[in-house]
């Protein structure tokens, strides 16, 4: 196919074929275009004979709701809408039978790699928001499973630039010759053309205002390991374990969005555990960009797959509208809507105090969430949502008698 659409000239090298490496690794800033690059160059493939890619993130609650639907504009946009099947989890090109199959790699059971490599015939591997693995052996055994000798194989990493100590960053970036690896590092200045004015001015203020957020969010900057003002990587490194112990209790936490444009903060939703001698435990991070009935859908999930005793959600933005949504999809499930009093520091700080006397504790890895508690600073702009969601939950798990900065509804 030949695509209609203006590619930007950095990114021609995705569009080669055979590719020029196994490896692609497309890394950018906000506003880059590296999403919606990627997703024309995988249709574009699509119309050769025998093509299986196999298109994954680390967690994928719901293909439809969150990938599909960029893919599907694009087939719009190019005017291909009778040359595709789409379903809930794959996108079918019927002139050639080729596919993309969308997969999450960690399922609420563990780490998906076993079924992912039984998946016959991929001929490409395309880890989207690649920063949230950090397991490097989960990556090797899913790229080893790429092997079909009929046609090239290619393997795509697609993310924002994240700490240095990442593994991405040590074995593709510092030396990606000894990987065979194709860098593509954009921007948002090489992408102006197709962005609004007003995100170019939101990208100047915060230049502006504090250079290193922009180097960061707009220039994709990899950062160095940071200390944070409450959360340190050792810290959470520490009281990392790999099985939860027996519970007393479990409760589902959200920070509830009230929109879900593209726009729109996530919607953080954890799930909290505490064993018999009051030790909190992280068990399950699902936030995500929903709208309110597709939160409130995933977190009356939660509550089934966990045996959850009650939800935790923060009112402020949603009042009444909250407790609505999530009594569409359960009636019985007892709501607990929060109220904050207090700055975002008083809230978080009991908390981290828990984390400091090693009482809490993380079962697994949850890159994402992980990275917010680190880089969160109390005194400056927006908490991140998820780690939001954990504070409200490991309070009423751990700390509601002590605490008195909120106002609890029953």
């Amino acid at each position: 196919m030949e695509t209609s659409l203006d590619i930007l000239n950095i990114y021609k090298p995705l569009f080669v074929n055979p590719p020029l490496t196994r490896y692609s690794l497309v890394t950018g800033g906000r506003g880059s275009g590296k999403s919606f690059t990627v997703t024309l160059m995988l249709l574009n493939l699509t119309y050769e004979d025998g093509q299986i890619i196999l298109f994954t993130r680390y967690t994928l609650v719901s293909a439809f709701i969150s990938i599909i639907p960029e893919f599907i504009d694009k087939i719009n946009l190019l005017g291909r809408e009778n040359d595709f099947d789409v379903t809930q989890s794959e996108i079918i090109n019927k002139k050639t039978g080729s596919k993309i199959l969308f997969r999450g790699i960690k399922t609420s059971s563990g780490v998906n790699t076993a079924n992912l490599k039984s998946i016959a015939g991929v001929t490409t591997f395309v880890l989207e928001e690649a920063e949230e693995l950090v397991d490097e052996d989960v990556f090797d055994r899913i790229d080893l499973s790429v092997r079909d000798k009929t046609r090239p194989n290619r393997v795509i990493l697609i993310m924002n630039p994240s700490f240095k100590s990442h593994w991405i960053y040590k074995r593709f970036v510092l030396n990606p010759s000894q990987s065979f690896c194709t860098h593509i590092h954009t921007t948002y200045l090489h992408n102006k053309r197709n962005l609004s004015q007003s995100f170019i001015e939101q990208a100047e203020r915060v230049k502006e205002s504090n250079i290193s957020r922009y180097n960061h969010l707009f220039i994709g900057d990899w950062l160095d390991d940071a200390e944070g003002l409450l959360w340190n990587r050792l810290m959470i490194d520490r009281c990392r374990i790999t099985q939860r112990p027996e519970l007393v209790r479990i409760v589902i936490s959200i920070d509830p969005a009230v929109t879900a444009s593209l726009e729109s903060d996530e919607t953080g939703i954890t799930v909290l555990g505490k064993d018999s001698e009051g030790r909190g435990y992280l068990l399950e991070d699902l936030s995500g960009k929903y709208s309110p009935n597709e939160w409130s859908k995933v977190a009356t999930q939660a509550v089934k797959n966990w045996g959850a005793d009650c939800i935790v959600a923060e009112k402020n933005q949603g009042g009444d509208m909250v407790e609505s949504m999530i009594r569409q999809h359960d009636k019985v499930t007892r709501v607990i809507l929060v109220t904050a009093t207090k700055g975002k520091y008083v809230r978080a700080e009991p908390v981290y105090s828990m984390y400091e006397q090693n009482k809490v504790f993380h079962v697994g890895t949850f890159p994402i969430l992980e990275r917010q508690m680190i880089s969160f600073d109390p005194e400056k702009g927006k908490s991140p949502d998820r780690v939001d969601a954990l504070v409200w939950g490991f309070t009423e798990l751990l700390l509601k008698k002590e605490l008195n900065f909120a106002v609890w509804i029953d």
